[in-house]
């Protein structure tokens, strides 16, 4: 052992994402099914050089298009990554979270696909909100947060987000 090794630490275990469980995988990050592109939490946008995206600028925030991907094992879904500039956490635009959300008519199919998807895929959600008018679902996979929200505010709205806590 050198003199300065001690302040080295330990070296991180890397991830294999073709031999790692879903629950494994989603401790660390999100991954494209398709293309085999693995999204690391905590990593700035400008780092993930590897993953083809799509940045919009607007004047109070800037949204990430991710595309159409196919994650947790087999869900296809348009992502988007959305940054706010009045928000602290967005300063430095670090990979904490991505979402699909859709309106209209579509929203139910979604709905039921997704809760579906995940109950196959995780089990039963462990905070269940359901009324006339919304549906909120919650799972949580050791730190990360899958969020599906419907609402209907003059059109059904469906919001779903895996988000780092």
């Amino acid at each position: 052992m050198g003199l300065f090794e001690f302040f080295k630490g330990k070296k991180k275990l890397e991830l294999d994402i073709n031999n790692s469980s879903l629950i494994e995988l989603l401790d660390k990050g999100v991954l494209f099914e398709d293309n085999n592109k693995f999204l690391k939490w905590g990593t700035a946008i400008k780092d993930l050089k590897d993953v083809e995206v799509k940045e919009k600028l607007f004047a109070d925030r800037t949204v990430y298009h991710w595309g159409e991907q196919r994650i947790l094992n087999g869900l296809n879904l348009g992502l988007t990554t959305t940054y706010w500039n009045h928000r602290e956490d967005s300063v430095y635009k670090r990979f904490n979270s991505i979402n699909f959300s859709i309106a209209g008519d579509e929203a139910n199919k979604y709905l039921d696909l997704i809760k579906a998807h995940l109950e196959n895929n995780f089990g039963v959600a462990i905070k269940k909100d359901i009324s006339d008018t919304q549906v909120t679902l919650d799972w949580l996979i050791s730190d990360t947060r899958l969020h599906l929200y419907f609402f209907e505010q003059q059109v059904y709205k469906l919001n779903f987000e895996i988000s780092r806590i």
